[in-house]
């Protein structure tokens, strides 16, 4: 038999953070740390998420969590480190990324989400 050799090297290059898409997602305060922790899940890259004209951390969002956490804080210390996000699951479709942040927000509520779920679960 012959012996397979093992590749050393990764098939494909990643995606930086801000590129990635099609993911539901984690972050937190920097300094007040998993007490204001929020999880969300965006088709668009999460550099469009965060920071576009609508996004969790640009000045002119309306209802965004996460600058109700600094505004109501005042604590010059308090951040959302963008590379400090984290990539919980990824899949190509929306009905995915709704039920998977769902089930998540069913069993590990993240005080700074307003909402319970994107999608209503059936457990049987």
């Amino acid at each position: 038999k012959k012996k397979k050799k093992k590749n050393m090297f990764a098939y494909k290059d990643r995606l930086p953070l801000s590129c990635r898409s099609c993911v539901v997602y984690y972050t937190q305060c920097a300094k007040c740390g998993p007490s204001a922790a929020y999880v969300g899940k965006t088709k668009n890259t999460l550099h469009e998420r965060f920071y576009s004209s609508s996004g969790h951390l640009h000045p002119s969002s309306k209802n965004s969590a996460l600058l109700g956490h600094l505004d109501s804080t005042g604590d010059p210390e308090c951040e959302f480190i963008f590379r400090d996000i984290k990539i919980l699951d990824t899949t190509k479709h929306d009905y995915k990324l709704r039920y998977v942040e769902s089930i998540i927000l069913k069993y590990e509520k993240q005080n700074l989400n307003t909402q319970e779920r994107s999608i209503p679960l059936n457990v049987v």
